[in-house]
């Protein structure tokens, strides 16, 4: 059962996910849905891929980025989103924006290896 969760992203900690993207993961007492906050650095290592079973939305808070969904690029700013059917190849790239790209992931159904990932992290940190 999913439970209520309230907080802000400033006072989690970054786990790198591969040199230049960072992420918290947040919401994880959500049955159904994830949730994570990106940064990304300018010249991030460009890895297309799909989810077979998740829909995804992106929206860009803070810098900059082309997001390429179905080979198509959408250049995204602040306040702009992009959704991603399910099996869809998509990637983001960021190679001029003033700053780190800050961007929202929230994903249908949820991705249960995010949240675990993200506990183990939280974990070590703590230790």
């Amino acid at each position: 059962m999913a439970r209520i969760e309230s907080g802000n992203w400033n006072n989690l900690p970054w786990q790198e996910v591969r040199e230049g993207i960072t992420r918290v993961v947040f919401g994880m007492g959500a049955d159904n849905i994830n949730c994570t906050i990106n940064k990304v650095d300018n010249g991030n290592e460009v890895r297309p891929h799909a989810h077979p079973d998740n829909e995804q939305i992106a929206l860009v808070i803070e810098g900059e980025c082309d997001y390429y969904v179905d080979g198509t690029p959408y250049r995204l700013t602040p306040r702009s989103w992009v959704t991603v059917p399910k099996g869809v190849e998509h990637y983001i790239h960021v190679y001029d924006s003033p700053v780190p790209c800050m961007q929202i992931d929230i994903f249908y159904p949820l991705r249960p290896e995010y949240n675990e990932s993200y506990s183990k992290f939280l974990e070590e940190e703590n230790k």
